[in-house]
């Protein structure tokens, strides 16, 4: 599983965020991970959210309500961090104890006076491998896999979001499925990367 925080208003000019492992993300004007332009009243480090575990989830069993994150957010600022629960009223977090709360699937955040709102979503990845078993595939990549909160699968759907290549895999219809469907093609190096 991969968290993303997304800006609410697209056409708003600020980025899409994806958190691909543990630790913590500073939010805020200048220098942070998540960098938000839109409100004058953020401060250059507005708040922190801290990733505790990456946790992987077939697409069955996700249910916004039954996701457990493992992940909070904390209120570092002067003008404050407010968090709207699934369609529920607007919390500031400087009522939480801690000034921090867990975020769940869904969940919207608003950073300083609230015209930069994010929303706090799930997403699912899902990496189809085309070999003939997921045994045939190393326990070290099995172990990269896990550690960003994705899954293999050997088998092709279009709810797959990438496909893992190795350079002696023959071509298979599956592949040829894949490549038709646009879903990005990442090695092995690619799993290093977002493995710190």
């Amino acid at each position: 599983m991969v968290w993303g925080v997304f800006p609410v208003d697209p056409l708003s000019g600020e980025d899409k965020y994806y958190i691909f492992s543990r630790g913590s993300y500073k939010v805020g004007r200048k220098g942070c991970d998540v960098i938000i332009n839109k409100d004058k009243g953020v401060s250059r480090i507005h708040a922190e959210i801290f990733v505790d575990e990456m946790i992987s989830l077939y697409p069955l069993q996700r249910s916004s309500s039954n996701i457990n994150s493992n992940v909070r957010i904390r209120d570092c600022s002067k003008y404050g961090t407010f968090i709207n629960k699934n369609g529920g009223s607007k919390e500031k977090l400087h009522e939480f104890l801690d000034k921090e709360t867990t975020l769940k699937d869904g969940d919207l955040i608003s950073f300083g006076t609230g015209s930069a709102t994010y929303r706090f979503s799930y997403v699912p990845l899902q990496l189809f491998v085309y070999c003939s078993d997921l045994i045939q595939v190393n326990a070290s990549i099995q172990e990269k896999v896990s550690s960003i909160g994705a899954y293999l699968t050997s088998n092709f759907c279009l709810e797959c979001t990438h496909v893992l290549v190795h350079n002696q895999m023959p071509l298979t219809k599956d592949l040829i499925d894949a490549i038709l469907a646009k879903k990005p093609l990442v090695s092995d190096g690619w799993l290093e990367v977002h493995n710190y």
